[in-house]
């Protein structure tokens, strides 16, 4: 069975996903939420690196998500705080009608909201990137090395899959120790690793490299020893600089429970990041950086 990363606990099967959808898309889930009247159609896939011909500024969301004075065209960071306290659900998500849903099971419709780290920052960056993305275009594995025939692992790279998918069609860079960037599509998961969290030198390189009008994907992968895996990226999360400076880190864990954000800029949220993601044992914990042009 597809897995979303450890850290946020929820299974997920690909194939569920796109035979799901197909369903809903057909009228043959349960007849709950109909998507909301109007709704713009989904665009075709832009190719690698080209921003869409056009970008959806109505990105459809769940009732009560947004605050009074809050809306898909606010600023990125005010769009951001709305998700804090979002209490965490094992495999939640949104789908592209604005409806809470899971990932394994997108026919469901849930009344109550709930989201798990992949669909945090799916849904956070559909609306900074205001692009209405469909789960089945999200989960896509991008280099069909999952499932459970994989020697890697079943869903050993979901994570760095669905940050990939969200990034495609927007001006993108993988982020890398040494002032280096790559073409996000020469990854493979597997390499580059890219930062080691708790090396010395990690803190003032990787800050050094946030700036205002991006947004950042965070895919954390570490060395398994658990039976067909060799690694994975078990935890994804968003960073964006405020207008202000302060880089927030946005994720959202089973163990906190909800949607939460620390200023990783700052010497006490730095420190608060390094604590939460401690290496154990010989294991090294490591940070996939996707760097994404918002648009203007």
């Amino acid at each position: 069975m597809r897995q979303h990363p450890s850290r946020c606990k929820a299974p997920l099967t690909r194939l569920l996903i796109a035979v799901g959808a197909s369903l809903l898309l057909c009228g043959a889930a349960c007849a709950m939420d109909a998507p909301p009247a109007g709704a713009p159609p989904q665009a075709a896939v832009p190719q690698s690196g080209q921003r869409p011909a056009t970008v959806d500024t109505a990105v459809p969301v769940p009732a009560g998500l947004f605050p009074p004075g809050v809306s898909a065209a606010s600023p990125p960071d005010r769009i951001l705080s709305a998700f804090l306290n979002l209490p965490y659900r094992e495999d939640g998500a949104i789908n592209d009608a604005g409806q809470y849903t899971l990932f394994a099971a997108p026919q469901t419709v849930l009344r109550t909201p709930g989201l798990n780290c992949s669909g945090l920052v799916l849904e956070a960056s559909r609306l900074l990137l205001r692009t209405n993305i469909p789960l089945e275009r999200a989960v896509r594995d991008r280099l069909d090395d999952s499932g459970p025939d994989s020697p890697h692992g079943e869903d050993w790279d979901f994570g760095w899959d669905l940050l990939l998918n969200i990034a495609e069609g927007f001006p993108s860079a993988l982020l890398l120790p040494g002032d280096a960037t790559l073409e996000p599509a020469k990854a493979t998961g597997f390499s580059p690793r890219g930062f080691d969290l708790h090396a010395p030198r990690t803190k003032a390189e990787l800050l050094s490299r946030l700036r205002p009008g991006y947004l950042y994907l965070l895919s954390f992968s570490k060395d398994v020893t658990r039976k067909g895996y060799q690694m994975q990226h078990y935890h994804v999360g968003l960073v964006h600089v405020a207008p202000s400076g302060e880089a927030w880190l946005y994720q959202t864990t089973g163990k906190a429970g909800k949607a939460n954000r620390r200023d990783i800029s700052s010497e006490s949220g730095w420190n608060s990041f390094i604590r939460s993601f401690a290496n154990t044992g010989n294991v090294r914990k490591m940070l996939l950086v996707l760097e994404v042009e918002l648009p203007r």
